[in-house]
Order: C-alpha cells, then structure tokens, then sequence
C-alpha cells in the first residue's frame, strides 16, 4: 500500500513540477525564438528581434526523424518561404551568389527586404530537387545582419 501511495506522490509532483507556456510566458516574458512544426517532418525556427517580429526564420528537417531523410523536397520548403516571406514582399533582387563547403552547397538571394540561404547535400546526389536547411533574414533595424558565406575576394577589390 506505501508502495502505491509513494508511487501516487512522485506521479502528482511530476505534473505539479511541469510548467506550460503561459508559466515561462508569466516568468519571462515573450521568448525571442520559437519552433514550430509546419509540415511532418519539417521544423521552422523563428528568431525573434527588439521589435517582437521575426529576424531569422529557418527551415529544416525534424531532429530525429528515424528512417527519414534529413532532406525535404525543394517545392515544399518553396511553399513554406511563400508563407512566411511572400515574393511579393521580398524587394527587388539585389544579388545572387552560391557557396560550396564539403558536400554541402547552396545558394544566397539578397532581395531588398530579404536574404535567402538555400542549402543543398552535393553526397546525396539521388535527391537533387531537396534542400537540407533554408535561412530567411530579414532585414529591418532591429535585427541582426545576417553572417555571408565565405567569399573570396580579389586583391584589387579593396
């Protein structure tokens, strides 16, 4: 019977130690970055500035998806950086550059009112049409400018 009654006792403080959102929201306040899953199997991280709007939002596949491909298909993220930056409110194209590191390349678009990181996997050349990891900054005063691949510059560029 103490064994039930213990059992009872530590099974009620666990649920009294567990705290919801709203309790880190009371404590902390508002968080300055965020996950959501947005299709299953795909994950989007929202970075958050001074301003409470979002500064840096990435596109990946779920951690620990067993059996799956840490991939996902290049329409799909297409549709989800629709969602979260329209191209309509992307500005202009401004430049258009790509990157190379190992079997990992990808592609960078600075629009006006944006920057777009494409990341694709070179190793698995069986998928060509899916992206490993995407990267949206935008770019407004209260947020951080974002870090540029490597480049390699000239020596008369200076």
């Amino acid at each position: 019977m103490r064994l039930i009654a213990g059992f009872f006792l530590i099974a009620t403080g666990g649920f009294v130690l567990a705290q919801s959102s709203d309790d880190f929201h009371y404590r902390y306040g508002e968080p300055d970055l965020e996950r959501f899953q947005v299709r299953p199997g795909i994950e989007l991280t929202v970075e958050y500035g001074s301003d409470h709007l979002a500064c840096k939002v990435t596109i990946e596949p779920s951690p620990n998806q067993v059996g799956q491909s840490r991939l996902i298909n290049s329409d799909v993220v297409s549709a989800i950086m629709e969602e979260v930056a329209p191209v309509a409110r992307r500005g202009a194209v401004l430049t258009r550059s790509s990157f190379q590191a190992s079997c990992g390349t990808g592609y960078q678009t600075e629009y006006e009112n944006v920057s777009i990181a494409r990341g694709f996997s070179a190793c698995e050349m069986s998928k060509p049409d899916h992206d490993s990891s995407t990267q949206i900054w935008f770019k407004r005063d209260a947020c951080p400018r974002p870090n540029k691949p490597l480049t390699i510059s000239s020596p008369n560029s200076r």
